[in-house]
């Protein structure tokens, strides 16, 4: 019996001892340390693929329309984009035309009014002239106060604006564009 009880205490011994060794591997805690680095890439801009663009002085930069010189339109921007086929044959430009409308009748007077790029007139370096794309709107700003708006024309291959040209209650006034 004493044997038996001896053979008994080492088998367990022997089991205890193995199953703390397998399972000290799995009692430590994992390996957490995450290690980070960071690295910068600069990529360089493409310039062979983008679209030429041109960029347009304004003179004067700003209108005065309306019977009463009610309307004050500033041009902020001016520039177009040269649009190609599939073949890299130039079809026309887009040109879009940034502005600030300023209603300056007073609150008393209230006079209301809208300026429309369907209205206005883009006269070309071949002396014909081409209406704002309609939908991109008009602005009514209200009294002494100022709106934004963007107008886009379509312009034929082989042209350049040279005038543009709004109307408003009857006046008319232009405003000249000149390649930056």
């Amino acid at each position: 019996m004493i044997k038996n009880s001896l053979n008994f205490a080492l088998m367990s011994i022997g089991i205890i001892a193995i199953s703390s060794c397998g399972s000290s591997k799995k009692d430590q805690p994992a390996d957490t340390t995450i290690t980070k680095t960071e690295t910068t890439v600069t990529v360089p801009a493409k310039t062979e693929n983008a679209p030429e663009s041109v960029d347009y002085l304004v003179s004067p930069d700003t209108a005065i329309l309306g019977k009463n010189k009610e309307a004050l339109v500033k041009v902020t921007e001016a520039k177009s984009v040269v649009l190609q086929d599939a073949d890299g044959k130039a079809t026309g430009a887009e040109l879009t035309v940034k502005l600030l409308v300023t209603n300056k009748s007073t609150l008393d007077a209230k006079k209301y009014f809208s300026v429309s790029a369907s209205d206005a007139r883009l006269e070309l370096d071949n002396k014909t002239s081409i209406p704002g794309r309609k939908d991109t709107g008009s602005t009514e700003p209200e009294a002494e106060a100022s709106t934004e708006a963007v107008w886009i024309f379509q312009l034929p291959a082989g042209t350049n604006p040279s005038k543009l040209n709004f109307f408003l209650d009857g006046t008319r006034v232009s405003v000249g564009l000149a390649k930056k």
